[in-house]
């Protein structure tokens, strides 16, 4: 019973890599059990499988093509093999270094598309997310972005509750990879305990500050400036949120967040306890 569980997890996790690299449920299916099998005719394997042959020629033919498979013939008959499982690793880097090179053709491709993006600045849009996915979904719009600060006003019992900690140990990981500087501000009623949430760290490593808003400052739904976007988070009572991309706004909010920051107190956490966490993201790094 475990190595059958043990099989079909095996299975899985093959079906999933496979598939990552380009290769379809059908093809993963002949390779597999040409793996299993070893050297196979053409008729042999259409009838353990059940593929006309027809179709099975189609295939074997994209996993030769694909590199996961080699012909020979033996007595006038096609014979099909499964090429060693190290081949797989050979894919990989060869897929890694096609979107690296794709990557650097993007890269020199981005300032076009930043200006003709620029054309739309001035027209404000507004997108609506509904749903916790969609509030999710919100914040990720904002790591498309990299090296700029950011302001958040930021009820974080809220946001953590109807976020989850998992999304914002996630957040937090790729904010600090982008360099997204985040300054942050928290009602006191909303405050969490950083020892139970070390991701909530502050200093240059964690590129964010927070301070504590006065008492008679609080609110359950967020703000995030970045860009010239706002993206505004309710508590999870409502579970919506929504993205304006408006100048006007952005500039807006961003004044009346710096007349609550000069009222607000410096949060001061203690090193030893987001140490683990900073771990991770410079072991990420490497």
């Amino acid at each position: 019973m475990v190595s059958s569980c043990h099989d079909n997890n095996m299975s899985t996790s093959l079906n999933d890599i496979l598939i990552s690299l380009g290769f379809t449920s059908e093809e993963i299916r002949v390779y597999s059990a040409l793996l299993e099998h070893g050297t196979t005719a053409a008729g042999a394997l259409s009838k353990k499988l059940g593929v006309v042959r027809s179709s099975l020629y189609g295939i074997l033919k994209r996993l030769q093509d694909g590199g996961l498979i080699t012909q020979s013939q033996r007595g006038g008959v096609k014979l099909f093999s499964a090429q060693e499982p190290e081949t797989i690793s050979l894919l990989f880097d060869q897929k890694i270094g096609e979107l690296q090179q794709k990557q650097e053709i993007y890269k020199t491709l981005l300032p076009i598309l930043r200006q003709k993006r620029t054309a739309s600045l001035l027209k404000p849009t507004f997108q609506l997310f509904e749903g916790e996915e969609g509030m999710r979904n919100i914040l990720r719009d904002m790591l498309l972005y990299r090296d700029i600060e950011t302001q958040a006003f930021w009820p974080i019992k809220q946001m953590v509750d109807v976020l989850s900690p998992d999304y914002f140990r996630y957040l937090n990981k790729i904010r600090i990879e982008s360099n997204l500087y985040t300054r942050a501000i928290w009602p006191q009623k909303q405050m969490v305990d950083v020892t139970k949430h070390p991701y909530l760290g502050v200093g240059d490593e964690f590129r964010r500050e927070i301070r504590i808003a006065p008492p008679e400052i609080d609110c359950s739904m967020g703000y995030w400036i970045y860009g010239n976007k706002v993206a505004f988070i309710s508590s999870r009572r409502e579970a919506f949120g929504f993205i304006i991309e408006s100048r006007e706004l952005a500039e807006m909010l961003l004044t009346q967040f710096e007349v609550i920051w000069k009222l607000s107190q410096p949060l001061r956490v203690n090193a030893e306890t987001t140490k683990a966490f900073l771990k991770e993201v410079r072991t990420k790094r490497r």
